[in-house]
Formats: structure tokens, C-alpha cells, sequence
């Protein structure tokens, strides 16, 4: 095991910490953040795909269904209850199902490869 001086350490901090981690924040940035901080910003970039799959048509919301997109964000009871999950918006609310929708929704967004079920 290789033991790093103290200003390797830190020069190591530094580069990790100005990783580019999500849009608008490095990796020191985002987690220099509140907690609650943190769980708006992720949860914006989930707004994409719930928009996306519609989700805004049956949210409680009237921000959302005015807009015809998703703008929740959990509030602190929310965030606190379960069934709920921290990194989804409100509408999202009711399972894995909703969720895994997402996600997969989220990746196809950015482009990425659906999964070969044959490999």
C-alpha cells in the first residue's frame, strides 16, 4: 500500500474535487452542498425525464400540469416519508415501476445504449 505525503493528499483533493460531477457542479462543489441542496439538484435533472414520459398529465401539482412538464420538488415531510424517494420528483411517488421507467427514459435522453438482452 503506497502512503501519500501530505501534499500529495491534498493535490489529490483538489483534482478530485474539480471533477466535473453533473451539470453545473463539480464534484467538491456538489458536495460542499446541504443535503436538501443536493437532493434539488438531482432531482432536477429527473424533471427531464418525467416530463418526457408524462407524468406532469396526473401530478397533484398545478405548477406541473400548467407547465405540461415536471417542476416538483419533494418537500421536507416528503422527503422524510416512505415511498417517496430522494432523487425523484413527487410524481414519481408510487413505486419501482414509475422509477425504473425513469431511468431507463433518462438514458435514452442522453444517448446512452439500451442493454442487449441477447448478450
Amino acid at each position: 500500500m503506497k502512503i501519500r505525503t501530505k501534499e500529495e493528499e491534498q493535490r489529490y483533493q483538489e483534482e478530485q474535487d474539480a471533477e466535473p460531477y453533473m451539470p453545473g457542479f463539480t464534484w467538491g462543489e456538489y458536495r460542499r452542498l446541504p443535503e436538501r441542496q443536493q437532493q434539488r439538484e438531482e432531482q432536477k435533472i429527473m424533471q427531464l425525464p418525467a416530463s418526457s414520459l408524462g407524468y406532469w398529465k396526473t401530478c397533484t401539482l398545478p405548477s406541473c400540469r400548467r407547465a405540461k412538464a415536471c417542476r416538483g420538488f419533494l418537500s421536507e415531510i416528503q422527503s422524510r416519508t416512505p415511498g417517496y424517494h430522494k432523487l425523484f420528483p413527487p410524481c414519481i411517488h408510487d413505486g419501482a415501476h414509475r422509477q425504473a421507467a425513469t431511468l431507463k427514459e433518462l438514458g435514452r435522453l442522453w444517448g446512452m445504449p439500451e442493454d442487449d438482452p441477447t448478450t
